[in-house]
């Protein structure tokens, strides 16, 4: 029997950095919490591109967006075959593979990759077949298709991708407990001949925000207290920050979501944090089970986020625009067999030094072309953190590519044509002072310009704005596009599947 550890690989979709209960009191986490204290938390981890399919092209491959290629977001159906994914090397060490929740990626690596799969997210199915995606087709197996709650602007949830609602669908047929549902379901029947390799990836609490109707909120919007960095939109209106930005100030709703005064912004953080502690509780299920199974102290398990959300700062919730702390900077936690316990570590790490190390950790080797680093020399005190980390954005609202680059002091975003954002930590850790035509900052701004340019010399796109356009608009009439996007419910389009 092959005894090298487990490896249970958790992400969250836009969870704050700061959003567990050991860093912000108010939000409730404690299996994350008992987590951290059982091993690694690192304090400035990052994620190298601000979206989701990007963001997990690069934890899969251990390679920036500029060398993977995939910058866009719109990739399921992308003919590619990668055989050097983080899941297909595992896969091929003799783990056994599975893959339960959202997956946002080439559906081909994850053929590949993963010997089970059971996606939670429409994006991850066959654009004609709605009914191909296992959560989709659970809840049409029990009469609540129509009231599928992951789209935007249906007749059933008015509103739903610019504020947070109330969901028809009960909590025992959420999507989060769903999830939980098939994690365990994997466990309990899995092959116990050899280890596992479980990504077990969370849809939510990406927008939009939901609770279900007979759980309802888990916090008081009065008594939340919001993040300092609120008054940049309510009390500076964002000064000094690009146009784009400033432009915000004057409105409601959209995406990111401005609210219409503190009391909503309070609404939309407990919603949000409902959805953290409602997560949390469910991975909290899957970890009791790998204790009472004895598999828990021979597991790996690292807890992550593709991307970050404003949950707060700067006054707005979601994201998609700019690249702030709050957007970039991710969870990072991570316990192994013989680890230490409670550390926390500052320095900087990033999304592409989670593959070496997991195969270090699991004695896989490491394939040519992963651009990070292991952690494990990190955490045993052998290696300092990074000296900088670039992220990496191809987004329509700037019509060109947009890069930051962060250091231990500051933030630098250059969005080309002389604009941009600099940020120094030090003295301004909300991010509410932009230095960037500051000449006392000008040789920073020169040094980090550099940086970034030397960082992202060759992109070499798989899939960019304009690729993912064109996939969308091609796809706009599809049955599953049109539940996706809440253009239509299921009861208005079912007649027509075959």
């Amino acid at each position: 029997m092959d005894k090298r550890p487990n490896v249970l690989y958790i992400m969250a979709d836009q969870f704050h950095a700061d959003c567990l209960g050991i860093v912000r009191e108010q939000v409730r986490t404690p299996h994350l919490d008992r987590l951290a204290a059982e091993g690694v938390r690192f304090k400035q981890a990052y994620c190298n591109n601000p979206v989701c399919a990007p963001s997990r092209a690069t934890f899969i491959t251990g390679q920036y967006p500029h060398t993977h290629g995939v910058i866009g977001n719109d990739v399921f159906a992308m003919n590619d075959r990668n055989e050097h994914t983080l899941s297909a090397v595992f896969r091929r060490t003799g783990y056994q593979t599975a893959l339960v929740g959202k997956s946002h990626m080439i559906g081909a690596w994850d053929a590949e990759g993963f010997e089970y799969l059971r996606y939670c997210d429409l994006c991850d199915c066959d654009r004609n077949d709605p009914l191909a995606n296992p959560y989709f087709r659970y809840l049409h197996e029990h009469g609540l298709a129509h009231l599928y709650d992951l789209g935007t602007l249906k007749k059933e949830h008015p509103g739903s991708n610019i504020r947070a609602f109330e969901s028809l669908i009960p909590e025992r047929h959420s999507l989060e407990t769903w999830t939980g549902d098939e994690a365990l379901h994997f466990l309990q029947t899995r092959d116990g001949r050899r280890p596992f390799f479980l990504h077990l990836s969370f849809q939510r609490p990406h927008e939009p925000y939901t609770v279900p109707f007979d759980g309802g909120l888990l916090y008081d919007p009065v008594s939340i207290e919001l993040p300092p960095g609120f008054v940049d939109l309510f009390e500076r209106r964002f000064a000094g920050k690009p146009e784009k930005m400033k432009a915000l100030a004057g409105t409601v709703g959209g995406f990111p979501y401005v609210p219409e005064d503190e009391a909503d912004l309070r609404r939309q953080l407990a919603f949000y944090y409902s959805l953290i502690t409602r997560i949390d509780g469910q991975i909290g299920r899957v970890f009791e089970y790998l204790r009472e199974t004895g598999e828990y102290d021979n597991t790996v398990i690292v807890f992550t986020a593709d991307h970050g959300d404003f949950a707060g700062d700067h006054g707005l919730v979601n994201k998609n625009i700019g690249i702030y702390e709050s957007i970039h900077r991710i969870p990072f936690l991570l316990k192994f067999p013989g680890g230490p316990a409670g550390r926390v570590m500052d320095g900087i790490m990033e999304s592409v030094d989670m593959f070496p190390t997991l195969c270090e950790l699991c004695d896989c080797t490491i394939p040519q072309g992963v651009e990070g680093r292991s952690l494990k020399p990190v955490v045993a005190g052998e290696l300092p953190g990074k000296p900088a980390t670039v992220c990496e954005w191809s987004v329509a609202r700037y019509e060109r590519r947009v890069n930051a680059i962060r250091t231990d002091r500051y933030r630098l975003v250059y969005y080309g044509r002389g604009e941009g954002e600099l940020y120094d930590h030090e003295t301004d850790p909300h991010e509410l002072d932009n230095r960037y035509d500051d000449p006392a900052y000008a040789a920073i701004r020169l040094s980090l310009t550099e940086q970034i340019v030397d960082h992202i010399a060759q992109y070499r796109a798989k899939s960019d704005k304009e690729i993912s356009g064109k996939v969308s608009h091609g796809t706009r009439n599809a049955m599953t596009r049109l539940l996706h996007t809440g253009r239509r419910s299921w009861d208005e389009i079912e007649h027509l599947y075959t």
